[in-house]
């Protein structure tokens, strides 16, 4: 029986190869050649075979290293993994703001002098306002602002705004709405299609971009975007009125109805590892159009494998048909795209700042009105935004990805754990807002006696949401309403039917740090010192920090003391600052000390040192 060689698999790098080829060779071929000196011909071979063996084994190793989210390097592999387990990175982050919109109307004259609302104006939705510091700057509204009607939760502020020269008879009146906005500007760019293609794709190569608003081909056609091809239905509600559905409108215990519309004109968005936007559209060909679906036992379904039994299928909402069409490709037309870019921390803006006008649609029936007064009318449209702007943040850099990657995916769609809903928080889609820092926790666990029994009588369920966000300069800030609707809106979508969702205000408490060293001799006294405050200011970013995280000063002390030069920390303070620029609370930190640790109130609260500059203290004490 032939001997069977003893070939090594585990061995990888080229020293190890090279000696094993030799080894291999003095047993197998030691009669052959024996030569396997530096300069002999025969060590080239042998050198050249562990060169490629190396290189062979590395590109394996890589390769292998890329396919698995947790170990991938290459920006490009893990965007591409995130997708594949259903998270959406984002490129930047867009400001929101709450927007007073104000107009002039005149009075209708004698004898009332009352409010003359045939000249409101209606402003469309999308407006466009620059910002006074910085014009490149630009805020779009979400909502139409219509100054004719008026209710409790879009109320018309009336005031007097003129009166007739002489008199006590009003002339003009000043209307205030509010609207929500958002940073960012629309921008169009245009896609050629000819004969048909199997899933086609194009890309916007443009930075900071939001969303895709619209798409519309050369007839008009809308095409809508879905988290997958294979989702052939969207959500679309409408009033319950007859006219909509005569046989669900006789039930008056519901506001709305919920209906599915399937589309065959449908894309998807992904972007690639130089933050452009890419679109890829279906694969077929059809002339069918959208159609409008209710749920129902008998098309909840329709199209499983089997089609024997439903029992075990787990349902997506938005695609319970379960079909295998992938949408329709655009042929012989072109494509308008229209898409929303901008965000960023500098879209923090002081409150009194985004105030001039740029782009206003507005209506007005100018029937049987006086056109001077109409004139006057338009141009009395004004903005203003009376608290700051916030939310706005860069987009996520490439190990961010991959951490709230791998936490997504768990939830598989749903919250069910604090940290589901932490990450469902931080997720949130950048066109609602920025969320810098945030934290779950049922108020019941850390309630007192009485409270855990009002909690009982309540929903003991109820899940608290704190949240932070940052203002123009990145510092800590509470978010503002319009961030808090959206992410309670953003929650509810996928909590469970038993959770109570409350979003509320994180606290943050402003620190300084002081501190006492001695030098090592024969060191600058200025530069040690100097490194010192640096360490320090690393440890204290923000961006590190997290809600309800302590102080403790063990670490404090062997950072300093690990710093080159420092003979000994001689002491560490820390001090709460409060007031005027720095947060309006104040933090007893002395009682919140204990035993090196200070620790955060119960209350859900983050520590930070806002101006590191002035706010980290350090003296070199000589003896």
């Amino acid at each position: 029986m032939a001997n069977v060689p003893d070939i090594k698999y585990y061995d990888k790098d080229f020293n190890t190869l090279k000696q094993d080829l030799i080894n291999y060779a003095r047993t197998y071929f030691q009669n052959s050649y024996m030569d396997f000196s530096p300069s002999a011909p025969g060590n080239m071979f042998i050198e050249m075979a562990a060169y490629v063996g190396d290189i062979l084994s590395f590109y394996t190793d890589t390769q292998l290293q890329e396919t698995l989210l947790l170990y991938a390097q290459e920006r490009k592999n893990i965007i591409a993994l995130a997708y594949a387990l259903g998270y959406r990175p984002k490129v930047t982050t867009a400001a929101s703001v709450v927007l007073d919109v104000f107009q002039l109307i005149p009075s209708d004259g004698a004898p009332n002098y009352n409010p003359d609302f045939r000249y409101t104006v209606r402003l469309n939705k999308n407006a466009s306002i620059k910002s006074t510091s910085n014009p490149n700057i630009t805020f779009l509204t979400q909502d139409v602002v219509d100054f004719r009607f008026s209710s409790s939760f879009d109320p018309t502020d009336i005031t007097i705004y003129q009166y007739y020269t002489g008199t006590a008879n009003p002339q003009y009146y000043l209307l205030k709405k509010q609207v929500e906005a958002i940073s960012g500007q629309i921008k169009s760019t245009t896609f050629s299609f000819g004969n048909p293609q199997q899933f086609p794709v194009v890309t916007i190569n443009d930075s900071n971009i939001i969303q895709v608003l619209q798409i519309t081909d050369s007839d008009n056609n809308t095409y809508y975007e879905v988290p997958y091809l294979a989702q052939d239905t969207i959500f679309d509600e409408s009033l319950n009125l007859p006219i909509n559905e005569p046989n669900y409108s006789d039930d008056n215990s519901a506001r709305f109805l919920l209906r599915t519309k399937r589309v065959q004109r449908r894309f998807v968005t992904r972007f690639d590892d130089d933050n452009n936007l890419m679109l890829e559209f279906g694969s077929g060909v059809t002339s069918l159009p959208d159609e409008v679906i209710i749920p129902n036992p008998d098309n909840v379904g329709l199209g499983l494998v089997d089609g024997i039994s439903k029992m075990n299928m787990a349902y997506d909402p938005s695609n319970f048909m379960y079909t295998n069409e992938y949408g329709i490709a655009p042929q012989n037309t072109t494509l308008t795209v229209q898409y929303l870019t901008g965000g960023g921390i500098n879209a923090n803006l002081p409150s009194d700042d985004i105030n001039l006008n740029n782009t206003l649609n507005l209506n007005i029936d100018t029937y049987n009105l006086n056109s001077s007064i109409v004139n006057i009318v338009e141009g009395s449209v004004r903005f203003n935004n009376p608290d700051p702007s916030s939310g706005g943040g860069p987009g996520e850099t490439t190990e961010q990805i991959r951490l709230q990657a791998l936490a997504n995916f768990p939830t598989q769609n749903r919250n069910v754990t604090k940290a589901d809903y932490l990450i469902r928080t931080l997720s949130m889609p950048a066109k609602f807002g920025y969320i810098s820092k945030a934290y779950v926790a049922q108020d019941y666990l850390v309630a007192n006696d009485t409270d855990k029994q009002n909690f009982t009588n309540n929903n003991p369920l109820a899940i608290s949401v704190y949240i932070l966000s940052n203002d123009i300069d990145g510092k800590v800030t509470r978010a503002s309403n319009v961030i808090k609707q959206n992410l309670k809106t953003y929650l509810s979508y996928e909590k469970m039917m038993s959770d109570a969702i409350i979003i509320k205000d994180a606290y943050y408490t402003n620190i300084k740090v002081n501190f006492d060293i001695s030098i090592l001799p024969a060191y600058n006294s200025q530069d040690i010192l100097s490194k010192c405050i640096s360490v320090l200011k690393d440890y204290f970013d923000i961006a590190k920090w997290q809600i309800s995280q302590p102080i403790i000063y063990s670490d404090i002390y062997n950072l300093i003391g690990s710093v080159k030069g420092v003979q000994s920390v001689l002491k560490v303070t820390i001090e709460n600052l409060a007031g005027g620029n720095y947060s309006p609370y104040s933090y007893d930190i002395e009682s919140a000390t204990k035993q090196g640790v200070v620790y955060p109130s119960l209350d859900p609260m983050i520590f930070e040192v806002r101006y590191p500059d002035s706010d980290i203290y350090g003296r070199v004490v000589t003896y």
